[in-house]
């Protein structure tokens, strides 16, 4: 059975979240409240999945907890928020989330993104070795070496932090190359590249 953390400040949501994920036969394993509950129930706890709130109460995000997840765990996880601008959609792709859903949203359209989710999880686990012309030949373009590279990290599930770190270029780099790429392939984020990747 899935196991699934619930990381949601409001008490209501978070009740009507579990109660929907039980019923379609996930079990959740608990509700963190507080960014700090949930880096206690990722150790404690091992869930396969997890469903993270951005805003939450005290000093640490939901984006916080991504990043614990991306560097220790390597679980799949997706976000919730009430925001949906610009600076709080590039704040949250930096971590490879395998989904983003904006309050209010319905119940199947959760339920649907969670197996979206998982999917393209187990796909990107199979490491697809891909070039250049696979690459150009997928997408019906032509990407520079600069993009390509930028792809094979992506697909390989690394934060844009450490595609900087590792590219010896800045974040801001990072972030213009992403932008371009899935402009320039209509790609709504990193899940779809994934899965269009794993298509090959």
């Amino acid at each position: 059975m899935f196991k699934i953390l619930i990381v949601e400040d409001e008490p209501i949501i978070a009740a009507d979240i579990q109660d929907l994920l039980q019923s379609d036969g996930y079990k959740v394993i608990g509700i963190a409240h507080r960014a700090e509950e949930a880096l206690d129930m990722l150790n404690t706890r091992q869930p396969d999945f997890a469903i993270l709130d951005i805003n939450l109460a005290g000093h640490l995000t939901g984006i916080d907890v991504a990043e614990h997840i991306h560097d220790h765990y390597k679980i799949p996880y997706l976000f919730l928020t009430s925001f949906d601008d610009e600076k709080t959609l590039t704040e949250a792709q930096q971590y490879a989330p395998y989904g983003f859903l904006v309050k209010p949203f319905q119940d199947r359209t959760l339920l649907a993104c969670i197996k979206i989710a998982i999917a393209n999880y187990e796909r990107s686990q199979k490491k697809m070795e891909i070039n250049k012309e696979q690459v150009e030949q997928l997408f019906n373009g032509s990407v520079t070496e600069q993009e390509f590279m930028i792809i094979k990290n992506l697909q390989d599930g690394k934060s844009y932090k450490q595609i900087a770190s590792d590219n010896f270029i800045s974040m801001n780099t990072v972030k213009y190359h992403v932008k371009n790429i899935y402009s320039k392939f209509d790609l709504s984020g990193r899940a779809e590249l994934a899965s269009r990747l794993t298509q090959n």
